[in-house]
């Protein structure tokens, strides 16, 4: 993902999730993130994660919340 894409993505969550039906999702970000204390707290929180720096085109863009599953 680059930052261009992010508004984009963060807005547009799945509909659901296709393992569990849940309707919680958190997103993951990609690259060379500066962590600041409002990142440290969507950790903590469970609504971001860290995907590290290889993007692959098939990296999960989100994740359920509920059961942990990945998400395109």
């Amino acid at each position: 993902m680059n930052i261009d894409d992010l508004d984009e993505t963060v807005e547009n969550p799945p509909v659901g999730c296709s393992s569990c039906g849940g309707k919680l999702f958190g997103f993951y970000l990609y690259g060379l993130i500066a962590p600041d204390e409002d990142l440290f707290g969507q950790m903590d929180r469970g609504e971001v994660r860290l995907g590290g720096c290889c993007i692959e085109p098939d990296s999960p863009r989100w994740f359920c919340r509920v059961c942990d599953a990945d998400h395109p």
